[in-house]
């Protein structure tokens, strides 16, 4: 039930700056619109390095690859998605079971 009202403020929130927008824009002043337009732009860089984030958590071996193809390509919206199904099914760095873990400080 957790994910389902994360997901429905999120939407809430998506809804609030569309209108905020189109206010901004009907009414012809940039002021207003000024924080829609920022938490659009920060929802979309966020979007954009999903891939990244994913190779990240998943400690995959290819990470630094496919953030560089999410930096040079990542703009088209194919090469995005391929990036993406990288980081969700690469390969994932094993650690080897003869080294301690080290904890996270």
């Amino acid at each position: 039930m957790s994910n389902l009202l994360r997901l429905l403020v999120l939407a809430g929130l998506i809804v609030l700056a569309v209108l905020a927008i189109g206010l901004g824009l009907a009414r012809n002043t940039a002021a207003v619109a000024a924080p829609a337009h920022l938490i659009l732009f920060l929802a979309l860089v966020g979007l954009y390095l999903v891939p990244s984030g994913l190779a990240l958590h998943r400690n995959c071996v290819a990470t630094g690859w496919i953030v560089a193809v999410i930096i040079m390509l990542g703009w088209t919206m194919f090469i995005w998605v391929i990036a993406l199904g990288w980081a969700a099914a690469g390969k994932a760095a094993v650690i080897p079971a003869d080294q301690p873990v080290r904890p996270v400080a």
